[in-house]
């Protein structure tokens, strides 16, 4: 069984070659991953899509795969991570349905919209603290702290608690592995001790933000689990996207690329190449069935590759090449089917408000030094920045 290294620095600078080894093997090959195990792996944009849109043979909680529920399925964790762990990401049909009706319109399009002045408000704050006259790390002073602040005024969470969870969550960025994973934990119990703390505050106060809504609108019926699995899920999710593609286009805009009118092409492109969101969190099988020629058992975990998706190359011509101006791009970058990413709008809107902003003042930005090489996050599953030192040349 071929175990193939997803977050080796030699894969994510250019994922090509290993891509394009797992293809050869067929459209579902079987490996193993840090924490998740032994698992099948989609390889192209057909086999991915078609895994991620048929809810009938492919579940996100394993208690309808005929397995522990998911708040039980990852026995060695804490019991204060139950709830966690039981969130929109791995509920299924109605019960997905019926959580995510409850923030759906928060995330619209003309929701975001309407955010924008408030994001260019957030962009120009922090550019403004940048110090041009040294060397900048953007990925830790700009772009994750503008999606940070966003998510956080959108979910109505105060600046001084803010600051408590960008400290509390800074060690989640980092597991590859299970000891990783615990390393992490303490960080994981001050991020859900805080935001319950925030949650009984709110219940007793008026306050403006999404998670007053959810918690005093009577046409919610939501549990105080559901609401803290929701707000974590939002905070981490909320932020961590958007912190990567912006390094990522930063990294890649530093090197040569093209950032040209309409800004809105480079954005999908950036996320297509990428795909700072490289797979989903595991399916399960609901019952034993042939699918592309291999037989899935009833249990068996399956990882839908984003990133495999979006390189294929019957579904994008030049798919190793960054090409800011492609059209027509259907990627899925943001995922696909009934758990497409709640916050794509929101993370499209912020990368391009972050770039433009940061580009109309820095038009002479280079990565210092200049042909430094990219320094990536060690966090499994994700391809970005883990600091990404630039001069700003003003």
């Amino acid at each position: 069984m071929a175990q193939y290294k997803l977050n080796d620095p030699d894969f994510l600078r250019d994922p090509t070659s290993v891509l394009a080894q797992m293809r050869e093997e067929g459209p579902l090959v079987r490996t193993k991953l840090p924490i998740i195990g032994q698992c099948w792996a989609t390889t192209t944009d057909a086999a991915t899509r078609e895994v991620l849109k048929d809810e009938a043979l492919f579940a996100r909680n394993p208690a309808n795969a005929g397995g522990k529920d998911i708040s039980r399925y990852y026995w060695f964790l804490p019991r204060f991570m139950r709830p966690l762990t039981r969130n929109i990401l791995s509920l299924d049909g109605a019960e997905h349905k019926r959580i995510r009706a409850a923030v759906d319109h928060s995330f619209s399009r003309a929701a975001i919209d309407a955010l924008r002045p408030e994001i260019t408000q957030v962009a120009d704050q922090y550019l403004d603290q940048l110090d041009p006259s040294k060397p900048v790390d953007i990925t830790q002073d700009y772009a994750r702290m503008l999606p940070l602040d966003v998510i956080s005024a959108l979910l109505g969470i105060k600046p001084d608690l803010r600051q408590k969870l960008s400290r509390a969550i800074a060690p989640i960025s980092k597991p590859t592995g299970i000891i990783a994973l615990f390393t992490a934990m303490p960080g994981l119990y001050r991020t859900q001790k805080l935001l319950r703390a925030e949650i009984e505050t709110i219940r007793h106060t008026q306050r403006n933000g999404l998670l007053s809504t959810l918690i005093h609108d009577a046409s919610n019926d939501l549990s105080d689990d559901e609401v803290l699995s929701l707000a974590f899920v939002l905070f981490i999710a909320g932020h961590e996207t958007t912190l990567h593609l912006i390094s990522d286009a930063v990294f890649a805009i530093s090197d040569g690329t093209k950032f040209n009118e309409p800004t809105s092409l480079a954005i999908e492109e950036f996320m297509r190449f990428f795909s700072p969101v490289m797979m989903t969190k595991p399916l399960f099988v609901r019952e034993t069935h042939e699918r592309f020629g291999q037989t899935l058992q009833q249990g068996d975990k399956v990882i839908a590759q984003l990133i495999g998706s979006n390189h294929d190359p019957d579904r994008f011509e030049n798919a190793a090449e960054i090409q800011t101006d492609r059209r027509p791009n259907a990627h899925i970058g943001f995922g696909f089917g009934p758990h497409v990413c709640l916050g794509m709008h929101l993370a499209r809107t912020e990368a391009q408000i972050a770039l433009e902003r940061l580009f109309n003042r820095f038009p002479d930005l280079e990565r210092a030094p200049k042909n430094a090489p990219p320094v990536y996050s060690e966090r499994y599953g994700f391809r970005g920045m883990k600091t990404l030192k630039v001069n700003l040349k003003p």
